[in-house]
């Protein structure tokens, strides 16, 4: 990624380029039927999608960037393929292969947590997470519409879900209204001890009523603290869209409004005050930006109705400053921002002072595992050369970690893999945009499909002309190596009623109860 991603302006055509699907590896094949898309997952080399209504059992469509190939990959470990879900939480660890998906397999049933270990790409393997009580401690959240990240503190890392809607409460029979989740009550799941917990956060926490926000995670260049920024989202109370950055700073478990910082820069609220982008998508560069992929904008009550040089299809927020940057800059580090060290103590390079929620904690081995670092993975095997001959992926791992290391894992979500996950969460936003605005009359809020036989499957067919690489002209490369990734073809011009050029609000998704 180069300084030619068009951030805060219109996506030029040459920037554009196709990328076909072979018809007999691809999502649109006879026993592959799909009713609504849902998140795409990726390790350091390989995008996975997410498992259809109707799909091959036990199967993932994958796609190997440095091969580019196509296939479906075998899983072992049972169906666990969510497909009457798609709106389940996902986040992709790929410093060690690891992806965890969160969401109710049916609308009568509890929330459930699966891992799959896609760190030898020739045996995937699925795995409950969710016996008994979530393992220990509290159940499962049941969050729709949230967020789900990763951090590395503890042994493996641990989870954080919070914001969106609670369904606890609501089963098939409920006709009430949507049920907001406390943006007070952050979720935390320790994949070591395999425990869930949950911790009381406080300060200028966000409205309850906010959904469709994106999220990313930094942390400050001691390794101390972990920022969680999230950006944007609508209002379910009165549909209202917002501009708002808010940063969930841990292990204080403080909420810090950014919002009035942000606004300096930000170009959407110069041209019209009332200016709001929800559904948008959010991956975290090299630990110290946030880039944001689509979305809707909604002008108090007006829709604008395609991405022009204001409304952009791609942005990025520098989250050391919370400036929305008018050219990428891919060399940005992480500094913590002045709004938050004024709350939390310390300086630019860490050393908070408020190390402990204000409440307390929970629990002392909650308190015990935030304290902790996950060492860092070093993946030594060669590139893969093929999707099913590549060798297993070996670790690596230090007793400690020298500040430097440790925000290198901060950034590892789109660090080493930064073009691969940008064009994941691209890829992913053409396909949830284009879901949205066709998705089938008697689905739920929740994004369920019945399945009583009368269900009205549809095939969804990923043509070429929707799917469009980031900047050909660029130079993306992994962490650490000379190696270019790039998806070799031909540039075209999207159609004018393409997702991307058509940032649209619209309205609630069909299927969502309204709020009374």
């Amino acid at each position: 990624m180069t300084a030619d991603l068009p951030v805060e302006r219109y996506m030029p055509n040459s920037l554009l380029a196709n990328l076909s699907i072979p018809a007999n590896a691809s999502w649109s094949q006879d026993d592959a039927l799909i009713y609504s898309p849902g998140p795409l997952w990726y390790t350091n080399d390989t995008i996975y999608g997410f498992p259809a209504l109707g799909a091959i059992p036990n199967t993932l469509p994958s796609y190997n960037i440095t091969a580019g190939t196509w296939q479906f990959a075998q899983v072992t470990g049972g169906d666990l393929s969510f497909h009457n879900n798609s709106d389940a939480q996902s986040v992709s660890v790929p410093q060690f292969g690891l992806i965890f998906v969160m969401g109710r397999p049916s609308a009568s049933s509890a929330s459930s947590l699966s891992r799959l270990d896609a760190s030898n790409p020739a045996n995937l393997s699925w795995t409950s997470e969710s016996l008994g009580s979530g393992s220990h401690g509290v159940e499962v959240p049941n969050l729709a519409y949230s967020t789900l990240l990763y951090l590395p503190a503890g042994e493996l890392g641990v989870l954080v879900s919070f914001g969106g809607l609670n369904d606890t409460a609501i089963t098939e029979s409920y006709t009430g209204p949507s049920v907001p989740s406390d943006n007070s009550i952050i979720y935390i799941y320790d994949i070591a001890s395999h425990t869930w917990w949950t911790q009381k956060a406080s300060g200028d926490i966000p409205p309850t009523w906010v959904i469709d926000f994106c999220s990313g995670a930094a942390i400050s260049p001691d390794g101390g603290a972990f920022h969680i920024t999230i950006y944007g989202g609508s209002n379910e109370e009165d549909a209202d869209f917002t501009e708002a950055v808010y940063t969930l700073s841990i292990p204080s478990f403080t909420w810090i409004n950014a919002t009035s910082v942000s606004y300096q820069s930000n170009a959407e609220q110069s041209v019209n005050a009332t200016a709001g982008r929800a559904t948008q998508s959010c991956q975290v560069y090299k630990g110290a930006q946030l880039v944001v992929v689509g979305g809707s904008v909604r002008l108090g009550n007006d829709t604008q109705d395609s991405c022009n040089p204001v409304f952009s299809p791609l942005r990025a927020l520098d989250l050391s400053t919370y400036a929305w940057q008018q050219i990428f800059n891919p060399n940005i580090s992480y500094q913590v921002p002045e709004v938050i060290y004024n709350v939390i103590g310390g300086n630019a390079s860490g050393g908070a002072t408020q190390t402990t929620p204000s409440s307390g904690w929970t629990d002392q081995q909650l308190a015990s595992v935030m304290q902790q670092r996950v060492p860092q993975a070093t993946n030594t095997s060669p590139a893969t050369t093929s999707p099913t001959s590549a060798a297993t992926p070996s670790t690596s791992q230090t007793p400690s970690l020298s500040p430097s290391n440790i925000g290198a894992i901060a950034g590892s979500a789109v660090g080493g893999v930064a073009f691969l996950a940008i064009l994941a969460t691209v890829v992913w936003y053409f396909r949830r945009a284009r879901r949205r605005s066709s998705r089938l009359k008697g689905g739920n809020a929740y994004g369920q499909v019945p399945t009583d036989g009368t269900e009205n499957l549809s095939r969804f067919e990923m043509e070429a002309k929707h799917l469009n690489e980031l900047p050909g002209d660029g130079r993306p490369h992994e962490a650490g190596t000379t190696q270019v990734y790039e998806m070799h073809a031909e540039p075209s011009e999207l159609p004018g009623d393409d997702v991307m050029n058509h940032i649209a609000a619209g309205g609630r998704e069909p299927g969502r109860e309204p709020v009374r």
